[in-house]
């Protein structure tokens, strides 16, 4: 088979389309929905948000002898995203040591693989069930995960252990669902996280030096510097895309500098009258196709899993790579030189903007008998000691905002974290938007980069999901 990303994209995926044809791919999604069937989102096999009894609510925090109530040899089982295992290999034996009789047992999990299986392992149940997993905001997994009454609430815990004095409202509202557990934003609290993250632009200090250029400021710069590394040579741009979510990631960061955040975050959000057919979108998607065209991204992406693409940057390959500063931890475990990370590319707002929220949330399991100890794990990991611990392995801490890097690149990450949230740049992630929106732009991303669709034809399929969806929720 054909590697798509081996196809040269079709001349006319480039056209940059103009308003009347923004016009003419709404009317037809009109059409198309009028005759869409209605089902409620995530399913029809919903049980509801878990409901605690006062007796489960936990109003003062756990004491060690509760977790040493729970007997010699428990086992703490997480599930947990591949990227967290650096943090994960300094926490856990923290909380062993402190907690001779649990052991951690940690699964880890590709992106893409933990997002398909959580939901469907806390349905199963059973003894080997993760009372600790790792989820995704939004309605595919987080909306399964509380709509499923899967995943406990955590507003007791997290004021008992004063978890939401450090941290502001606006961080932890991705995290929040309404007593239905239909609409993300506000409500229920269901997860937690220590950290921040943001998609931006990782770069070779000593490539760009040696081809004499500074480090890019805006998205013209950016694109003027991929050119230059073209005619030198150099590969511009480095893709791993087997993950799938890699490729509408750099989607995300044009986006940015040819949108305005207001516009991004309303569309997220479900607001009425929100339009994925607009105009940024469209320079988006046709600089993408470009860029494909032009040869700033590598041959065989779609075959080159994402953390095998950080490695291959690390040592050497490429000029750039767009990515999550989640990927900054494998960099700096694995000894990367003279990589740096700047605050998402300027644009038409004037500011930084991206994709990014508060880092992947952890939930605790509605059905564990271990809630001591699943406790006890999520205060050491968002507990102020542990922040300066989080930077030195390249994450950016919220407990603690003014805790240093020990590298460059760890302070780059909260620098270009600190510039993207002064701008108010941080917009969420596309995929929250539907149920069923990670497949779609995964999927609809590869058929733009492969030539097998337009333009016009990447937009109207991810308005089409959304537009959908939205008439779903409305008959709730």
């Amino acid at each position: 088979m054909t590697d798509p990303s081996s196809i040269t994209p079709h001349r006319g995926a480039a056209r940059r389309p103009g308003r009347r044809r923004i016009a003419a791919v709404g009317a037809v999604l009109a059409t198309v929905l009028t005759a869409a069937s209605c089902g409620a989102p995530g399913g029809d096999e919903a049980s509801g948000p878990h409901q605690l009894s006062p007796d489960e609510k936990v109003t003062s925090p756990f004491k060690d002898a509760d977790v040493e109530k729970l007997g010699d040899s428990t086992t703490l089982r997480v599930w947990a995203d591949k990227n967290e295992q650096g943090t994960l290999e300094e926490l856990v034996p923290q909380f062993e040591k402190k907690y001779p009789n649990v052991k951690v047992k940690v699964t880890y999990k590709s992106f893409d693989d933990l997002t398909k299986t959580v939901v469907p392992a806390l349905k199963s149940g059973g003894k080997d069930a993760p009372d600790l997993v790792q989820g995704n905001q939004g309605y595919s997994v987080d909306g399964a995960l509380v709509k499923g009454g899967l995943i406990r609430p955590i507003d007791d815990i997290a004021e008992a252990y004063k978890w939401s004095g450090n941290l502001s409202p606006s961080f932890l509202a991705s995290m929040r669902w309404d007593d239905a557990g239909n609409h993300f934003g506000q409500g229920t609290l269901y997860g937690i996280s220590p950290v921040t993250q943001l998609v931006s632009v990782f770069y070779n200090k000593k490539k760009l030096s040696d081809l004499g250029i500074e480090q890019p400021e805006t998205i013209e710069d950016l694109e003027a510097a991929m050119k230059t590394a073209k005619d030198g040579n150099e590969q511009p741009l480095m893709l791993g895309n087997a993950d799938k979510y890699p490729a509408f990631q750099v989607f995300g960061v044009l986006q940015g500098a040819y949108s305005e955040p207001l516009a991004i975050t309303d569309w997220i959000n479900g607001s009425e009258g929100a339009d994925f057919v607009a105009e940024g979108n469209l320079k988006a998607a046709d600089k993408l196709v470009e860029w494909s065209e032009k040869g700033y991204i590598q041959k065989g992406y779609n075959g080159l899993a994402e953390a095998d693409a950080t490695t291959k940057f690390g040592e050497g390959e490429g000029v750039f790579f767009i990515g999550g500063d989640w990927n900054a931890e494998a960099l700096v475990k694995a000894g990367a030189k003279d990589i740096g990370f700047m605050a998402p590319p300027v644009g038409k707002s004037g500011g930084h903007v991206t994709q990014g929220s508060s880092g992947l949330p952890w939930h605790i399991n509605a059905k564990t008998e271990k809630l001591p100890a699943a406790t006890a794990l999520l205060d050491m990991q968002q507990d102020e000691e542990f922040a300066q611990t989080l930077a030195d392995l390249g994450r950016i801490p919220v407990a603690t905002p003014d805790v240093k890097g020990k590298d460059p690149l760890s302070q780059e990450s909260i620098d270009a974290a600190n510039a993207t949230l002064k701008d108010d740049g941080q917009v969420g992630y596309l995929d929250w938007s539907t149920d069923t929106m990670y497949d779609t732009l995964s999927a609809s991303t590869q058929e733009l980069l492969g030539g097998k669709t337009s333009t016009d034809g990447f937009l109207g399929t991810v308005q089409k999901d959304w537009q959908k969806f939205q008439a779903d929720r409305a008959d709730q």
